[in-house]
Order: C-alpha cells, then structure tokens, then sequence
C-alpha cells in the first residue's frame, strides 16, 4: 500500500513497488517478454522470440553481434536501443540510427543481447523489421536465421525475447513467471519450459507446464521462494511441443537483480556466482 508523507513523496511498505522507484541501493528488476507468434508440429522445440526456432547462444569469450539492420530501404534515421552484455559480461546500453537496409555497426560488440526498442520521436515508427546480427554482409538488409540475434518485427517497436542473461556483479532472483496461447485455436495444446545454464555449463530444465486452449490457455508461476541465478546465466522459455500448426505462445518472467556486494563472499561462493 501507498501513501504520501507530509511533504507529498511516496510512501509505501511494498517491496516490489519501492523496487520499481528506485528506492533501495543496489536493487532492482528486469521485466523480460516474448512471444513466437507460429509453431508448427514439426518445428518444435522452439524458444519464445520472434524469429522462432532455437535461439542460437554464441561461445564465451566472444562478442561477435555488431550490426543492425532493416529489411526496408525506408528505415532512416529511427534511434534503436540495444541492450545487451559485452564480451566480459557487463551490461551495455547503446543506441544507433538505422540507415535502411545498410548496415550500422554497434558501438559496442556484444556476447549477448536481449531487448532492442525505437526511441524515436513521434512519426519515427518503423516500417520494415530491424535485425541485430553477426553477419556484416546480410542480403538487402536481411540476415540468416543462423546469424540473427534480435529482431523488432515490423509494428512492434520492441522486441519480444523471453530470455534474458544476468549480469556481470548481479545476483538474479527469479520471482514469477507466465506462460499463454497468443493465437486463436478452435483446439490446441502446447508443453513449455523454463531452462536455465550456468557459464560453461549446458541447459537444466526448471519447469515444464502443460497448456490447452479448451482449458486454462495461461499459467501464471508466482514463487513461495525464488530462483537464485548466478551472474552470467542465460535464461529462457521454451515451446516443447504443440499439437497444432501456427500455434502461438507468450511467455513472461520477472527478476529482481541484486549487486553481489550485497551478499557474503561465501553466500557467492555457494551459489556458484563467477569469481567466488
């Protein structure tokens, strides 16, 4: 609950929503979403993005994603944010200016990136798909499936990536999660998952759920005790299987990140946070 002092701030004992103002040191969230809006019988398993199919997670130690582009010659001049970690892990915040289906390069190169959005002014939206990619030579401003990292489709101005990669310093705690059928089905189930992996290691399965449209079409996860995630584990959802053609899922998660000078040298040690 909310209420305002004597001189008018905010008040408030909820701790999610003094979170989300800013009002404890070293603490906050990230709300991750995503959606891939056609899976088929035969294409499955494939992970909660646009692009759809499996996510392609590129090797440690590298930062090869440096360029962006539009699939349409009228893409000039929109301000696009790419967010995402650098080849040691740190996060970056960057934005760049699209040139239509020319390539731009990042001003950072990137090991991961997870969320892209237009930042432009109004009458800026965009026309086309924008793509965050590996290939500095993509056809007509299109890459490969295999050399994409992130897209915005045409109409979004966003990104829609269920999947997200803690931190370098942070410690991540997983606190709720949803999945749901996003396209109409006269009958149709799927069977999702969370998968997490720790750096080096390979994907663990933390929960698989079961969905029907001719029952409960979301399933909504909120934790009596959140997911601990070390800094530098990738995070993801997961469509495993559909019985129908063009089904569509969405998925959603929430993390509160935490700096690891919060926590006890061994607390990190136990937890396997890199470094400890």
């Amino acid at each position: 609950m909310a209420q305002l002092d004597k001189l008018g701030n905010v008040r408030t004992t909820d701790l999610n929503l003094t979170i989300a103002m800013g009002n404890i040191s070293g603490v906050g969230y990230v709300d991750k979403f995503g959606e891939n809006p056609e899976i088929d019988t035969g294409s499955v398993p494939e992970d909660i993005w646009e692009q759809g199919g499996e996510y392609i997670y590129d090797a440690d130690g590298t930062a090869p994603i440096m360029y962006l582009s539009s699939d349409s010659a009228a893409d000039i001049g929109q301000t696009i944010s790419v967010q995402g970690l650098d080849i040691n892990g740190d996060l970056v915040n960057q934005e760049v200016i699209t040139d239509g289906q020319n390539v731009v390069t990042l001003t950072t190169a990137l090991w991961r990136v997870f969320r892209m959005e237009n930042n432009s002014d109004t009458g800026l939206d965009l026309n086309g798909t924008i793509y965050c990619h590996i290939d500095p030579t993509p056809v007509s401003g299109t890459p490969s499936a295999a050399d994409t990292r992130a897209i915005i489709d045409n109409g979004n101005n966003q990104t829609l990536m269920a999947l997200y990669t803690v931190p370098k310093g942070k410690v991540g705690f997983l606190m709720r999660g949803e999945f749901g059928m996003s396209r109409s089905q006269t009958a149709g189930a799927i069977q999702s998952a969370y998968y997490s992996r720790r750096l080096g290691k390979v994907f663990k399965i933390k929960k698989r759920v079961d969905i029907t449209n001719q029952g409960s079409s979301v399933y909504q996860d909120y934790r009596s005790f959140p997911d601990v995630i070390p800094a530098l584990t990738d995070v993801k959802l997961r469509v495993e299987d559909v019985t129908a053609n063009s089904t569509g899922v969405f998925g959603t998660f929430d993390i509160m990140l935490v700096d690891e000078n919060k926590f006890t040298d061994s607390y990190l040690a136990t937890i396997g946070q890199p470094g400890y």
